[in-house]
């Protein structure tokens, strides 16, 4: 289920929108509510939904600042704006945020409402979609393929369980029960590449998305795929993609249009 949170100072309209709307009809669950936008954060953060229907003007948070942390932290998440007429400026400037769009409460019609949230499951089910698509196409770079030898299967699972530790061929070799250069050969032969490329492409592909998707600092970006030092990181990096870290992840951030441009550096 699509998991929703209703943030509105207005009690009747919060709890009016949680029980008339026929949620499962659009596969959503509403999980929780919030009568300000300060309360909204803290069950965003508990909840982590898809789709968030918020108030503009509350007390406390107002919507915008609201809709801002949001897609920060989460720039996937649906956010619908309720908006009234004195809040058509806040409006436009959520949606330069990267709201979806606002429904006047002056105005309120069930067939506008229901249309975004059709829209909404179908944006969705197709990231859904997608995502797994490019899972299945990655193939054995990023997962596991069940065809593989069983120590080279478990190899992979060990490195990919914490990428912080930077594992030599000779460790991971000792811990499948195989000697060096057998545990070296059977992995190139069985995954397509070396050990330590396939190790490097991890790592790199993981620091990508920690770029895109965190605010992290490099340091800690470093430190999470086992290159503790942030100007090595920094270094390491471009040396892969040809980019810094930093105008990597601002590159990113200016993409506004689609989310889902494939990674052009990896």
């Amino acid at each position: 289920m699509i998991k929703v949170i209703v943030v509105d100072d207005e009690y009747i309209v919060r709890k009016g929108l949680m029980a008339t709307v026929n949620w499962q009809k659009y596969n959503m669950e509403v999980v929780a509510d919030a009568s300000n936008g300060q309360k909204g954060w803290d069950v965003f953060l508990e909840h982590s939904p898809e789709v968030v229907i918020t108030d503009i003007v509350m007390p406390e948070q107002n919507g915008i600042e609201l809709a801002r942390k949001i897609k920060q932290k989460a720039p996937d998440t649906k956010i619908l704006l309720l908006s009234c007429h004195r809040d058509f400026e806040y409006a436009k400037e959520g949606i330069k945020l990267g709201a979806s769009g606002y429904i006047l409460k002056t105005a309120f019609q069930d067939d506008e409402f229901e249309e975004y949230l059709k829209q909404f499951s179908d944006e969705i089910k197709g990231l859904e979609d997608k995502q797994q698509s490019s899972t299945d196409s990655e193939g054995s770079t990023y997962g596991i393929d069940k065809k593989w030898p069983e120590p080279i299967q478990k190899a992979v699972q060990l490195i990919r369980k914490d990428l912080s530790v930077s594992f030599s061929s000779v460790d991971v070799a000792y811990k499948v029960g195989l000697s060096r250069s057998h545990f070296s050969t059977l992995f190139s032969k069985s995954v397509g590449e070396s050990f330590h490329t396939y190790t490097e492409k991890l790592k790199l592909h993981a620091a990508c998305e920690l770029l895109e998707t965190t605010s992290l600092t490099l340091q800690e970006i470093g430190e999470k795929v086992g290159v503790q030092d942030g100007k090595y990181f920094s270094k390491w990096f471009k040396k892969c993609t040809g980019h810094t870290p930093s105008d990597y992840r601002q590159t990113k951030r200016r993409i506004t249009s689609d989310n889902l441009t494939p990674n052009p550096y990896i």
